[in-house]
């Protein structure tokens, strides 16, 4: 039997916000409509597992809260930092760490300024949907914890090619529970994921915005192994 799928309409939005006629012709605005038509319909996908599985449910809430998974990546960082063999590794790591920070740093930055021109109300303004999390009253666009997350990923990657990938599941879990929740759309996510992405890169390739931090960060870490007459 074919599974018969609902047919969804372009979702309500406010013109203040949505202004097609501001798109210079016809096909842009059939573009953006088809674009946040689809957007809306992933969202529907994915919320609306919802409410049907109470195990499913509390996990989501887990990972879609501000602790877990933050608190998880600092721990890893915690661990990036330290498990170096030799000492060459052992500062390639700190730098790692301080290119983490400044990646975070950078990906702010662009996300306050894409949040003070995009408007985007969150998900559960404009729609009924199963929300499992309390309301946010910022702006949705883009995903504030895809794009910290993701930027813990994207920098750690570029550091350390193997462990980085270790960055990785949290990122996806918080990322999908903030959709599952009902907090974000997919858009908001993937938004966060390319401007996460983008700072990480950035950072990586241009030097100068992290080596001061590296410099500092490495004449302190030296002095306390010399105070603790740890190996140099």
């Amino acid at each position: 039997m074919a599974i018969m799928r609902p047919q969804l309409t372009l979702p309500p939005l406010p013109s203040s916000m949505y202004n097609y006629s501001a798109v210079p012709n016809a096909d842009g605005r059939v573009l953006l409509c088809w674009l946040i038509d689809f957007d809306y319909t992933v969202f529907t996908w994915i919320n609306g597992l919802a409410g049907r599985n109470g195990l499913l449910d509390g996990a989501m809430k887990v990972f879609c809260n501000d602790h877990l998974v933050p608190f998880t990546l600092g721990f890893m960082l915690i661990i990036m930092a330290l498990h170096g063999r030799d000492r060459s590794q052992d500062r390639g790591n700190l730098a790692g760490v301080v290119k983490v920070f400044v990646s975070v740093a950078v990906a702010s930055a662009v996300l306050q300024l894409l949040v003070t021109l995009v408007h985007r109300p969150r998900p559960f303004i404009d729609h009924e949907v199963n929300l499992l999390f309390y309301r946010p009253t910022d702006w949705s666009f883009p995903s504030n914890p895809a794009t910290a997350t993701f930027t813990f990923f994207f920098s750690a990657l570029f550091s350390d090619r193997r462990f980085g990938w270790w960055f990785l599941p949290p990122a996806l879990l918080m990322s999908f529970a903030r959709i599952f929740c009902g907090v974000h759309y997919p858009g908001d996510v993937l938004a966060g994921i390319l401007v996460a992405a983008g700072s990480a890169y950035l950072v990586h390739k241009v030097d100068f915005l992290s080596r001061p931090l590296v410099a500092i960060v490495n004449t302190v870490e030296s002095r306390i192994r010399s105070s603790l007459s740890v190996r140099e």
